[in-house]
C-alpha cells in the first residue's frame, strides 16, 4: 500500500484504492468461482445502496451470521461504506450464546443464512433491539421468524451508485469482534478501522506475502480469517483462496489448485498434517509458510513438507504486536515488539517489568492511536480490568530473552504449578499432539492431595487408532521433563469448544470432582 498514513487505513478507501490499481486481477478464489476487486467494489456498493434503502444508518450494528461465501466479504465492505458495525456471528451459535451476541452488541439488524434461520425463534421475544432480518438463499415462507424478515437479494435491487462514505474515518468502529471466551462468556471488542487494516498491513511486512495467493479454511467471522486471511490480501493485491473448513483430507490437493503460497492456519493443524500418512507428493505443492504456526514445529514441517512455520503474538484487541523479520526467527520465539505501533513488556503481579527469562504476563500499549481496540463494548469492568496502570493486560504468560525476542507460555489461567515448576499446558500438548495416534489434546491442572497442582490431559484419539493411559504416559516419560508428564488420562471423542473453535478448558476443568471424573484414568502419584 502506497500511503500507510493512519487516515488511510478506511475500509471503504483501500478497497476503492485497490478497485483502481487491481480493477481486472482476481481477489476472491472459491471452489465455484472468482471475483476480480472491481467486482468486489460494485457489488460492496450494491448491497450498501440496499442497506442505506432499508434504513441501516452511520453507527448502526449489524450483525452477520453467514459461513465462508462471497456475500460475508462483498457485506464487510457494504456496512463500512455505509458507516455500520458489522457484528460478525459464528454460525454454530444457537440459543443462549446466540442471543447473547446480539443483544449484548445492540444488534438492530441481522444478515443470516438461511439453515441459522430457525434458531431465531426460540430466543426472537428476548431481542427488543432486532428490527429486521435479511435471509441468505431462503427455501420458503420468513413469516414464522418472529422479526421482520425479507430475501438478501432484495439489498442488490438499488444500483451500484456510491454512498457517501467520506466522513467515515480511521478511528469510527468498523466492527464489535467476539472473543473466545475460553474462561466464560464471550466479549465484544469494538475494533476501529485503524486496528483491522493496521493488523492486515503488519501481516504482510513481516510475513512477504505483498501479490500472493492466501489459502483460508479459517472462518471469515474471526479476526485471523477476515483480518490476515482477506483484508491482507486486499492491501496486498494478491488473491485469497476461501474454503468452508480445514480439511486434512483436501489440504495439499486445495494447496495445489490454488496456487497458493501461503496457509492462513492455527496450531491445532499442523500436528493434524504431520500426523497424515507420508505420500510421495508431500513437497509436490507451492506452498512456502503456515500463518499462524508454531515455530518450534518449524523444523518438522520443513523437513517433511518444505513449508515454514511463522509464528507472531497475534490478538483480536491488539493485531501483531511481536513478530519477527522474515527468516530471522528463533525456535519458540513470536518475535520482537513491532516498535512502529507497540511497547511491549513482560511484567508480574504488580505490573513491575521482569527480567530476562523471567516469566510474567505480556503487556503492550499502543504508539499510534486507534491501533488497539477501544474496549469491550457495553462491559466498562472488563474493560477496566484488561486497560489498567497504562498496559493492556493480555493474559497470557510469557517471557523476553536478553535480545528482545518474547516467547509466549500459556495463557495464564492455564498454567499448571506442579512441586514448585510452572508447566506450559501448551508444550505438552504439542508433544502429545505429535503422537501419531493423537488428534487433538488439551492439558488443565487439578487439584493435588500433596501440593499445587497434578496434570491432567484430555485426549480425542485419530479415526481407527487405539491409545491407553500407559502408552500415553510411557510415550511422555521419553520426551519430556518428569514434572510434565501427566497424572491423569482421559479419552473423549471430542474436546469442548468456545464459540472460536477453541479449547474451552473451563470446562474441563467443571467436570466430575474438579475435573476428574469416573472415565479419567489415575497412573498414581
Amino acid at each position: 500500500m502506497d500511503n500507510r498514513t493512519l487516515e488511510s487505513f478506511v475500509l471503504g478507501k483501500v478497497l476503492r484504492s485497490r478497485a483502481a490499481s487491481h480493477r481486472s486481477e482476481t481477489f476472491l478464489r472459491f471452489r465455484n468461482g472468482e471475483f476480480t476487486f472491481g467486482e468486489v467494489e460494485t457489488l460492496a456498493d450494491r448491497f450498501a445502496q440496499g442497506l442505506a434503502a432499508n434504513g441501516i444508518r452511520r453507527g448502526d450494528h449489524v450483525a452477520v451470521m453467514l459461513p465462508n461465501c462471497a456475500e460475508i466479504v462483498h457485506l464487510v465492505f457494504a456496512l463500512a461504506r455505509v458507516g455500520a458495525v458489522a457484528v460478525p456471528v459464528n454460525p454454530d451459535y444457537r440459543g443462549e450464546l446466540l442471543r447473547h451476541v446480539l443483544s449484548g452488541s445492540d444488534s438492530t439488524t441481522l444478515i443470516i443464512d438461511a439453515p441459522y434461520a430457525d434458531r431465531l425463534p426460540p430466543i426472537a421475544q428476548r431481542l427488543p433491539d432486532l428490527r429486521r432480518v435479511f435471509v441468505r438463499e431462503p427455501d420458503g415462507s420468513l413469516d414464522h421468524l418472529g422479526v421482520p424478515a425479507m430475501d438478501l437479494d432484495v439489498l442488490l435491487a438499488h444500483g451500484a451508485d456510491r454512498v457517501d462514505d467520506s466522513g467515515v474515518g480511521f478511528a469510527d468502529l468498523q466492527a464489535i469482534m467476539y472473543t473466545s471466551g475460553t474462561t466464560g462468556p464471550s466479549k465484544g471488542a469494538m475494533v476501529p478501522h485503524a486496528l483491522a487494516l493496521t493488523c492486515a498491513l503488519d501481516s504482510l511486512d513481516w510475513l512477504d506475502r505483498w501479490g500472493k495467493t492466501i489459502y483460508c479454511p479459517l472462518p471469515l467471522f474471526h479476526a485471523a480469517g477476515l483480518w490476515d486471511g482477506m483484508l491482507s490480501a486486499l492491501l496486498g493485491g494478491g488473491s485469497i483462496a476461501i474454503v468452508e473448513r480445514f480439511s486434512a483430507s483436501k489440504f495439499w490437493d486445495d494447496v495445489r489448485h490454488f496456487d497458493a503460497a501461503v496457509c492462513m492456519s492455527v496450531f491445532s493443524m499442523i500436528p493434524i498434517l504431520l500426523n497424515q500418512p507420508p505420500t510421495p507428493r508431500d513437497k509436490d505443492h507451492p506452498l512456502e509458510t503456515f500463518y499462524m504456526g508454531k515455530s518450534i514445529l518449524d523444523e518438522p514441517l520443513r523437513k517433511r513438507f518444505g513449508v515454514r512455520s511463522v509464528e507472531t503474538y497475534t490478538s483480536t484487541e491488539a493485531g501483531i504486536a511481536t513478530a519477527s523479520p522474515y527468516g530471522e526467527w528463533r525456535p519458540g520465539s513470536c518475535g520482537r515488539a513491532h516498535e512502529e505501533r507497540f511497547e511491549v513488556a513482560v511484567v508480574d503481579e504488580q505490573d513491575r517489568r521482569v527480567g530476562p527469562g523471567e516469566p510474567g504476563e505480556l503487556v503492550l500499549r499502543p504508539k499510534q492511536p486507534f491501533v488497539i481496540t477501544t474496549g469491550y463494548y457495553d462491559s466498562p469492568q472488563a474493560t477496566a480490568h484488561c486497560f489498567r496502570n497504562m498496559w493492556f493486560h493480555t493474559g497470557d504468560r510469557a517471557y523476553e530473552d536478553e535480545d528482545g525476542y518474547f516467547f509466549f507460555l500459556d495463557r495464564m489461567k492455564d498454567a499448571i504449578r506442579r512441586r514448585g515448576e510452572n508447566i506450559s499446558a501448551f508444550d505438552l500438548e504439542t508433544e502429545i499432539n505429535l503422537h501419531p495416534a493423537v488428534l487433538e489434546s488439551a492439558a488443565i491442572g487439578v487439584p493435588s492431595e500433596l501440593e499445587d497442582e497434578d496434570v491432567k490431559v484430555a485426549v480425542v484419539l485419530q479415526p481407527g487408532t487405539t491409545l491407553d493411559g500407559p502408552e500415553l504416559v510411557a510415550y511422555c516419560e521419553e520426551r519430556l521433563p518428569r514434572s510434565m508428564v501427566p497424572r491423569y488420562v482421559e479419552f473423549m471423542d471430542e474436546l469442548p469448544r468456545t464459540p472460536t473453535d477453541k479449547v474451552a478448558k473451563y470446562r474441563l476443568r467443571e467436570q466430575g470432582d474438579n475435573g476428574l471424573t469416573p472415565g479419567t484414568w489415575d497412573r498414581g502419584k
